[in-house]
């Protein structure tokens, strides 16, 4: 049976791939910021602690070099076989896709003994962890919200998470019917091609990179990977697929950087650990929600997110509560579990993340149950197969 390693070692791993994570960002901005530079000296000194004496870069620019190669260079024993160890942080200066992907899966606090300087300028993703995001992004309505207004809000931010604010506000009523919302702000610059439109991600709908020539989700696994090649009759940019497995390309919209109808997204934090795993929560419940005419009914976020989805079929007295997670790597998941058992007792992962990190982590937590969501979706088609036998 496979073990997790020690806390210590998990603790560290967290700590350095957070510390190098923001260590990353901070060059990224280092001429327009100026806490950049002592960000990243600040960071130097963290990751020297954890290396240990004679370990580990010693200097910023040691720092920064080494952020351009694998994590698990740096420290080979504490990475030791962890998908975390393969993540670089930096490419040729600039931020991999793969820090939103695996990067900030797992951010720590590193400063807890004081006040953390880098909190005023450094986007909330480098330094701010999925559960104390989502506290934040709907502390301005759990108070007063029904179960239905918080999983009708939910739901839209995963399925809106960007367009005309306008439009948006129409929508947000017409779905919600509350006036607070998760806020929403101006595309960012690097999200826009030439200032003139911007794509959503097929996937996510969250407007994609521009780099260039080049259009990508930063999401790694949406698979959503584009070059623009010309313009439409209308005028507008074209995306050109980069392979036959990139799905169809999603149509360019008008950026306005400006007035009602101003071009707007959710931030990245928001975007990154909500949206993203909300996307095969959405998905997995349309599904099952297609169903309910045979005899299913499933629930999404019940009680305000005690668990993922409640489904049951009444005529086979078959019911089961799932909590989906997302995760690059099945020991911090584990572990994760481990120190916070969830609710619910299946435990199931997109099916992108594949059977071989369902049966690791099914080895990881033999008291819990784990499924892939097409196994989820197949126990259910065949509780109403049953159910239509009686």
């Amino acid at each position: 049976m496979a073990m997790l390693p020690s806390d210590a070692v998990l603790y560290r791993r967290r700590v350095l791939t957070s510390a190098a994570v923001r260590a990353g960002y901070a060059h990224t901005c280092r001429y327009e910021e100026p806490a950049a530079r002592r960000e990243i000296a600040r960071m130097t000194g963290v990751v020297m602690s954890v290396c240990g004496p004679g370990r580990g870069p010693a200097t910023p620019s040691a720092l920064v070099e080494a952020l351009h190669q694998r994590l698990e260079c740096i420290a080979p024993e504490i990475f030791e076989g962890a998908p975390e160890g393969r993540l670089v942080v930096l490419e040729d200066g600039r931020l991999s896709d793969d820090v939103y992907g695996v990067g900030c899966e797992d951010v720590v606090e590193l400063l807890s003994g004081g006040v953390d300087p880098g909190r005023g300028w450094l986007p909330k993703w480098a330094w701010m962890h999925a559960e104390l995001v989502e506290n934040e992004a709907f502390r301005r309505i759990n108070d007063g919200a029904t179960d239905a207004e918080y999983t009708a809000h939910r739901a839209f931010v995963i399925r809106q998470p960007a367009g005309g604010e306008r439009q948006l506000a129409k929508l947000f009523g017409e779905a919600v019917g509350m006036r607070k919302s998760v806020r929403y702000l101006p595309i960012p610059a690097d999200q826009v091609f030439q200032g003139r439109v911007w794509w959503p991600c097929p996937v996510c709908r969250w407007p994609m990179h521009v780099d260039g020539m080049e259009v990508r989700c930063r999401f790694p696994l949406h698979n959503a990977v584009y070059y623009v090649r010309g313009s439409s009759s209308k005028g507008r940019p074209l995306l050109q697929p980069r392979d036959g497995d990139v799905p169809r390309q999603p149509a360019a919209r008008c950026f306005q950087a400006d007035g009602p109808d101003r071009s707007v997204c959710v931030e990245t934090a928001v975007w990154r650990h909500i949206v993203v795993p909300g996307v095969c929560e959405i998905y997995l419940f349309d599904r099952l929600e297609a169903m309910r005419p045979h005899g299913l009914h499933v629930e999404i976020w019940p009680h305000k997110d005690r668990y993922d989805l409640l489904i049951q079929v009444p005529a086979t007295g078959w019911m089961t509560a799932i909590d989906l997670k997302d995760y690059e790597s099945a020991v911090s998941l584990a572990d994760k579990l481990r120190r916070k058992p969830p609710a619910a007792r299946t435990i199931v992962i997109p099916d992108y993340r594949g059977e071989t990190q369902r049966d690791e982590l099914a080895d990881l937590l033999p008291n819990l149950e784990v499924l892939l969501a097409s196994e989820v979706i197949a126990r259910a088609k065949s509780q109403i197969r049953k159910a239509r036998r009686r």
